[in-house]
């Protein structure tokens, strides 16, 4: 009986382990944004018809000088990774970095597995990728590229 309560305690504390949220997505007035928490920061990917082929990644709060570049990695589903190095922007809480798209890079992002973040060879982020499919539509439909 010790064992299989034993068993039973580990599988309620497998339960009640926080899952991967998807992103969160919002959009409108030709604008889109997808965020997640990974730990305790936030980070954001975000569009504006204002500024065309531009995704801005932005990572809050951010402790720290921030790095003039961070590396995005897409996980897909097949194994292959797609690296897209990102230029810091702005940084004061929060780090915010320019990710230049394309067609490839878009349409990567939306069949992604997994999204992490490197610094040199420091990884500051993972996360899981549900959700970004629903990004590059709005990506299409409100910053129209």
């Amino acid at each position: 009986m010790p064992l299989r309560t034993a068993c039973a305690a580990c599988l309620l504390a497998l339960l009640a382990l926080p899952a991967h949220a998807a992103w969160t997505l919002s959009q409108g007035n030709g604008a889109a944004a997808m965020s997640q928490s990974a730990g305790a920061t936030k980070i954001t990917f975000s569009c504006s018809r204002s500024h065309p082929d531009s995704v801005t990644v932005s990572f809050e709060p951010w402790r720290g000088a921030a790095p003039a570049a961070v590396m995005l990695w897409i996980e897909l589903p097949d194994g292959r990774n797609d690296r897209q190095s990102m230029d810091l922007i702005a940084a004061d809480r929060a780090a915010h970095f320019a990710l230049m798209t394309s067609s490839m890079v878009l349409g990567n992002l939306q069949q992604a597995a997994a999204l992490s973040f490197t610094d040199g060879g420091t990884e500051l982020a993972r996360t899981d990728a549900r959700g970004t499919g629903a990004f590059r539509l709005a990506v299409q439909e409100q910053c129209r590229f």
